[in-house]
């Protein structure tokens, strides 16, 4: 499939209204990349202890299941990655150091058909990341071809699969809810900074009232106990963010 093409065909995601649909359309793309597997997962964080996870399995069911009983996101050198990175990723590239527990779950990943693959992060400005990964078992030369060619159509990919899972799941109206206005977000980003109301007040030329107003306004609208959980909602949601200039 050309380019041009592929990019035309994703407007089908648009249109899409299940889980099972976009899985179904995923597996087919994976197919005419010439990929055995594929899996796409979206991490939508909820406190910094915890996170809802929305997936879309097109991997061996048994590696799945191994992979979350055995807690393997913590030494996955592919999440890993996709936490800093916003660039697509040939696992070929990863270098982790010889029997450590990295490549030792490498190892047993390509023990369960995923030999080679490619993996693309997309980062929201909610906070969520997504992972989209395509996988396949070949000998190298092929594998390293089929993955190399597949990049332009991975990075298409991902950013329409993550709107539409996220309009599926409901995060664009649950984001819709919690729009602070402008002086919230003022005042929270100088709580972020360590300013009292009083101080604030001075900076934003207006009463310590009118902070505490804003503030509290902040506080119910984030269903949070305290200012400085507050902070660490919105930021974690994205809702907040330095000033660029």
């Amino acid at each position: 499939m050309e380019i041009i093409e592929f990019h035309a065909s994703l407007t089908r995601l648009s249109g899409i209204d299940t889980i099972e649909d976009i899985t179904g359309l995923c597996d087919f793309y994976a197919r005419e990349l010439g990929f055995d597997y594929f899996i796409y997962a979206l991490r939508i964080p909820t406190h910094f202890s915890d996170s809802r996870l929305v997936l879309l399995n097109g991997y061996p069911d048994r590696w799945v299941e191994h992979y979350f009983t055995r807690n393997y996101y913590k030494i996955d050198p592919v999440m890993a990655y996709c936490a800093n990175h916003i660039v697509p990723l040939q696992w070929r590239d990863l270098a982790p150091q010889p029997s450590s527990a990295s490549e030792r779950f490498m190892r047993e990943a390509s023990e369960f058909g995923l030999k080679w693959g490619v993996t693309m992060p997309v980062h929201s400005p909610h906070g969520e990341l997504g992972v989209l990964s395509f996988a396949l078992d070949r000998p190298a030369k092929a594998a390293h071809e089929i993955t190399g060619q597949a990049f332009p159509y991975i990075q298409l990919l991902a950013g329409h699969l993550h709107e539409a899972i996220r309009r599926i799941s409901g995060l664009n109206d649950a984001a819709a809810t919690k729009q602070l206005t402008h002086r919230e977000q003022e005042c929270l980003r100088w709580v972020a900074d360590g300013k009292t109301s009083w101080e604030i007040g001075q900076l934003m030329r207006t009463s310590e009232r009118t902070v505490n107003f804003h503030i509290n306004n902040v506080m119910l609208k984030l269903n949070v106990c305290n200012r400085q959980h507050a902070v660490a909602k919105a930021a974690l949601q994205g809702l907040i963010h330095p000033c660029p200039f």
